[in-house]
């Protein structure tokens, strides 16, 4: 009798993760699908000899894992799929549906008498080839996409000093936090108790700021290298949508480098957002247990959002609120450092999802989950009440975290809190003239300086100039500050600026 390899179950394993990667290479670090590899493989190992124990049959072991394999990660796929039925509990039906199949296929596989050393070497060849196509689409990018760029451009900072004093310095980015106007005019909310909270604590308070730029990784980017994006844009080519530059140039960015020479210590949280994550920091607090955006997307291929539903407080939504909570809990922490620290925290609020309630109170969904922003994740008007009821849980989280690193404070620390960007209840990514550019770029801007440090500070300033000023005061540099504008560009095209100053 003829005897096959039995290698397609673990191929099969390894599919839908290396898939998802180079679909995502882009934006996904390469040590993001280690663990998951590490975990599916090890299963299907498991399972494939468990079932060689019951059937004693290890092709027959080996088909029944790879179709198990197939409708596991084929659920999410499915579901999306009927979802266009409108059927209350289409999620329930689909994972029965799959459950018979397989019973249905698992009954045949064992019950069959024919040899089935040829579907196997079939089963083989599919799962290599599957393997091969995603492996060439990996390389083809590593040959063609990254080619060199040069990604040091930053700001020349000279005319350096020792500053007499070297205070904490808190970078907190409160992700998609509008401008007062904003919030007004179009989320009918009055902000001014928070904002005359924050003036009485001496704060200086931004009213016409607006972003440098209309998403994270590159309004981050600017601020934090002090400098606009453009030179970036014509080195990658401004039809490219590889934001790994952007994600190393806030790894590696001016601000913690310039700070390090002068003695600070960085320390950064996790955000849960690949292009924000300072892993490498002096100092990387994160949650013991967290997903990333990479496994939470891997996740919603799979039929696991169902089972951690019925977990308590465990679903893939409650892990996002814990990792904000931690922040949150965290940050007034650094006080207790007894060095000068540069503290970065992108806290993911009131940017969706939406899990706060006003009191902090637990807030599910049954969509799957997704950091993803505009008016493709729900109805205006509820992302608009959503949006609202979550800007007043970090407010309150806010003020009283404010309170307690300027009161533990060994120095009168300086606190920039700024958002990245706007909202995005009436973004369109893919339609230009349906965008409320002005909900998107403008932004709260909130500075906390000093032994009169806020001297050249003004209504308009952008993020760019935030470290321009902050450097000239209190290191003795010399920097200009650059004209405050502001750009937009779509997600599939994050490098074609289009000026919206004036817009």
């Amino acid at each position: 009798m003829k005897k096959s390899f039995v290698i397609h179950p673990f191929l099969f394993a390894i599919f839908p993760i290396l898939f998802l990667f180079a679909y995502n290479i882009r934006e996904v670090p390469y040590n993001e699908i280690v663990k998951p590899v590490a975990i599916v493989v090890s299963f299907s190992f498991v399972m494939w000899l468990l079932l060689i124990f019951v059937v004693s049959d290890k092709q027959k072991a080996g088909i029944i894992t790879t179709i198990f394999l197939l409708l596991f990660f084929s659920y999410g796929h499915l579901l999306n799929a009927a979802k266009g039925l409108a059927v209350t509990g289409i999620g329930s039906i689909v994972l029965i549906w799959e459950i018979l199949f397989f019973i249905v296929v698992t009954y045949i596989t064992v019950k069959t008498r024919r040899n089935l050393h040829n579907i196997t070497n079939f089963t083989n060849i599919v799962a290599i080839s599957l393997i091969l196509i995603n492996l060439i689409n990996i390389g083809t990018y590593e040959s063609i996409s990254r080619a060199n760029v040069s990604m040091e451009i930053r700001a020349k900072i000279a005319n350096l000093r020792e500053p007499d004093r070297r205070p904490d310095i808190y970078y907190i980015i409160l992700d998609g936090y509008a401008r007062a106007d904003v919030l007004r005019e179009l989320y009918q909310y009055d902000n001014t108790k928070f904002l005359n909270n924050l003036i009485q604590k001496g704060f200086y308070i931004a009213n016409s700021s607006r972003a440098n730029y209309a998403q994270t990784a590159l309004s981050l980017t600017s601020s934090l290298n002090l400098t606009y994006l453009d030179d970036l844009a014509n080195r990658i080519n401004a039809e490219s949508d590889d934001r790994e530059p952007l994600r190393n140039m806030i790894k590696e960015n001016t601000v913690a480098k310039f700070l390090k020479q002068h003695g600070y210590t960085l320390a950064a949280f996790s955000s849960g957002v690949y292009g924000t994550e300072i892993s490498k920091a002096d100092i990387y607090m994160s949650p013991k247990w967290s997903l990333s955006e990479f496994q939470n997307e891997l996740i919603n291929f799979t039929p696991i959002p169902i089972l951690l539903n019925v977990l308590p407080q465990r679903t893939q939504y409650d892990l996002h609120r814990d990792r904000i909570l931690y922040i949150l809990d965290h940050l007034a922490d650094m006080t207790k450092l007894n060095i000068p620290v540069f503290v970065f925290a992108h806290i993911l609020v009131p940017h969706p999802p939406f899990v706060f309630g006003e009191n902090g109170e637990r807030v599910g969904s049954s969509m799957n989950f997704s950091l993803g922003d505009g008016s493709q994740i729900m109805d205006k008007d509820d992302y608009v009440e959503s949006y609202k009821r979550q800007l007043i849980f970090i407010n309150k989280k806010i003020e009283s975290i404010i309170d307690e690193i300027i009161s533990n404070s060994p120095e009168p620390p300086i606190i920039i809190l700024q958002a990245d960007h706007g909202p995005g209840s009436m973004l369109h990514w893919g339609k230009l003239d349906k965008i409320d550019f002005r909900e998107r770029i403008s932004i709260l801007n909130a500075y906390y300086l000093p032994n009169n440090g806020r001297k050249q500070l003004y209504n308009e300033i952008s993020p760019v100039n935030t470290f321009r000023i902050i450097f000239n005061r209190y290191f003795g540099t010399n920097l200009e500050l650059l004209k405050d504008k502001s750009y937009f560009s779509t997600w599939k095209q994050p490098y074609k600026f289009i000026d919206v100053t004036d817009k």
